[in-house]
């Protein structure tokens, strides 16, 4: 039987209206001399494209009542039903606040797995001298990682018509919907996988534990929270922020490590003006690639770290020489394979089990406040699309952005993305928990500025 593997299916369990676990890739297309595409034209391009792309062509499946984990089968419906027009010469969005919009709802994987959203007529962008078109390609995380978008997001704007199939290494097993017998199997199976999965996280967890107890493998420890850790409600507020690339890559940090130590002192100056206490403790979520010689099912291959961003230190090249110390132990835990096997331990978990204790672990928590403690202050991801060339008839693409997801304790977050000569830094941010975001961008902006300055300039 082919299910999805559990760290897959957790982004489709987790996803949920104002908490969208969904990869939204956004791509603003300008027509410079020549004429922005029409809504049919955008169709029509995405129907020859789409068609090569097996990942495309397929959706999740359930068992009845959720006994077992889903299954990736065929999805019936034409490109064109995946696709969604919208109007953005009514003046009343922006690109950021669209993306906002838009950020708050997530995919139905069991209806579609992916969908393109085709703003026309978008006021002023950065960069543009044209006519901008915005395509958001939404796609569910269970069906894609960063890599895998970056592949998707080629192969249906790349300059180049596709003549076969565009596969990838982890391209998922369809089969054919059986929702009853997979939820009577599930539940038949119940005590058995629940009492072998017992046994196989006890002596993972085990192994795990002991090799953190002794320091073999770093663990970051809790620390004291800042008002960003408050839980998000339903709101959004997006800024997005464009950089000539060479100010970023000229020096020898790399552009995640650049951006990590331009968010530390943006942090620092923020909260400090707020009079918030423990700023020097400051972390950031960094999702972490494992390595290609680890053994991993999941379509998702990445692991989210704790990388203290040293805001005390005030000098931004010895910032960015911490930051990247801080990083390097992190990456060792993550691929151990002591941690990999405690992660994998979960593999066997009836699906049943895990999703009830999920549902009445969510019913438990608070729904507004903040935690007492906590790992991260904010994530920051990063994401190098430089090589990509992307077109839409006769438009090229002049940016590549996207947006990272909020959830419990984390109200603001970061997206770095390199596309062309431009580096963007897309903040997402609760405005009901982090009403001043307007200002904090501004001071990031200032940060970046200053940290590229010291980190790159020749």
């Amino acid at each position: 039987m082919t299910t999805i593997d559990v760290k897959d299916a957790m982004f489709h369990y987790v996803s949920a209206p104002h908490r969208s676990m969904d990869q939204y890739m956004t791509i603003v297309f300008d027509s410079d001399a020549a004429e922005a595409p029409s809504f049919e034209d955008v169709v029509a391009h995405l129907e020859r494209r789409a068609r090569r792309v097996p990942r495309l062509k397929i959706r999740i499946c359930e068992a009845l009542g959720q006994l077992e984990h889903p299954r990736w089968v065929n999805d019936p419906l034409p490109v064109r039903d995946h696709v969604v027009d919208h109007d953005l010469a009514d003046g009343r969005h922006t690109l950021e606040s669209f993306l906002a919009e838009l950020s708050t709802v997530p995919i139905d994987a069991t209806d579609r797995a992916w969908t393109v959203h085709v703003g026309r007529g978008a006021p002023s962008i950065e960069g543009v001298r044209g006519v901008a078109t915005v395509v958001v390609v939404q796609i569910s995380h269970a069906l894609s990682d960063g890599s895998v978008g970056t592949g998707i997001a080629r192969a249906l704007f790349g300059p180049d018509e596709l003549t076969e199939d565009v596969h990838f290494a982890d391209d998922p097993a369809v089969s054919r919907p059986r929702p009853i017998r997979d939820a009577l199997r599930g539940l038949l199976l119940l005590p058995v996988r629940w009492l072998r999965s017992q046994k196989t996280m006890r002596r993972s967890q085990r192994g795990y534990l002991a090799a953190v107890a002794t320091g073999e493998i770093f663990a970051p420890q809790p620390v004291q929270t800042t008002y960003l850790n408050a839980h998000p409600d339903g709101t959004r507020a997006v800024h997005i922020l464009q950089f000539p690339k060479d100010r970023w890559t000229s020096g020898t940090a790399t552009v995640t490590v650049t951006a990590l130590t331009a968010v530390g002192a943006a942090l620092r100056e923020h909260l400090g003006m707020r009079g918030e206490k423990g700023v020097e403790h400051l972390r950031a979520l960094v999702p972490a690639a494992l390595d290609t010689s680890v053994e991993w099912p999941a379509i998702n291959r990445t692991i989210p770290t704790a990388v203290a961003l040293h805001p005390q230190l005030t000098d931004a090249t010895e910032r960015a020489y911490a930051v990247s110390r801080a990083m390097t132990p992190q990456r060792a835990h993550v691929n151990d394979r002591r941690h990999v096997d405690a992660t994998r331990s979960a593999e066997g978990y009836p699906a049943a089990l895990l999703i009830g204790f999920g549902r009445r672990a969510r019913l438990a928590a608070q729904r507004t406040g903040m935690p007492e403690r906590t790992t991260t202050h904010t994530t920051v991801s990063s994401v190098n699309r430089t090589s990509l060339t992307l077109e839409l008839g006769s438009n090229r693409a002049r940016l590549f952005a996207g947006t990272a997801s909020l959830g419990p304790g984390c109200s603001l977050s970061h997206a770095v993305y390199g596309y062309g000569d431009v580096v963007t830094v897309c903040v997402t941010a609760c405005p009901t928990t982090v009403p001043d975001h307007a200002g904090y961008v501004e001071t990031l902006r200032t940060a970046i500025e200053e940290t590229c300055s010291a980190l790159h300039d020749r």
